[in-house]
């Protein structure tokens, strides 16, 4: 084979192979940036992105909040009050069909006020609208135990509700002040 036709057959293999992997490159780029839905991330991830408010939340953050799907996702929210305002609009938030279904949850955690310790929201005892701020501005309050709640409550207002209760309506006027 002559160095021209050697020449030759190269650039037909090399166009054709580099510009495969130049869009191979591009599509994984453009995919990777559209995320998984709602910032789904595996339930083992130390950090991910708050769908609702967007920041970046570290699991081992005081007010940090979760989500856990038995698909072996999670959510990570900045406070209990983002949470919430996910858990009852996913839809709003770009949860997907998968998240939209309570079905598939397999379990909810917060951070009991006092204690910072991570605590089952579905068994907490929820303060709303009390004269304490979360990070974010008004929050929900969990507590582990309903006498801390209401010790907290008789010290610094609001009314204590259990996860079920929570609605949409609290949660928007919660977020109006």
């Amino acid at each position: 084979m002559s160095v021209g036709a050697f020449r030759g057959s190269v650039k037909r293999v090399v166009g054709p192979a580099v510009m495969a992997f130049a869009l191979t490159v591009a599509s994984s780029i453009l995919l990777s940036s559209c995320g998984s839905p709602a910032g789904a991330v595996p339930a083992s991830a130390a950090n991910g992105r708050c769908p609702v408010c967007g920041m970046m939340v570290v699991a081992s953050d005081e007010w940090a909040s979760e989500i856990y799907y038995k698909d072996g996702t999670k959510l990570l929210f900045e406070s209990p009050g983002d949470l919430l305002t996910f858990y009852v609009s996913p839809a709003d938030f770009k949860g997907s069909e998968y998240q939209r279904d309570r079905n598939n949850i397999e379990r909810i955690s917060v951070k009991d006020y006092q204690t910072r310790k991570v605590i089952d929201a579905r068994q907490a005892s929820l303060v709303y609208k009390s004269r304490v701020d979360g990070p974010m501005g008004p929050d929900f309050l969990p507590f582990d135990k309903s006498s801390d709640a209401q010790a907290f409550v008789a010290s610094n207002g609001g009314q204590i509700v259990g996860l079920s209760d929570v609605t949409r309506q609290m949660v928007d006027n919660l977020r109006k002040n």
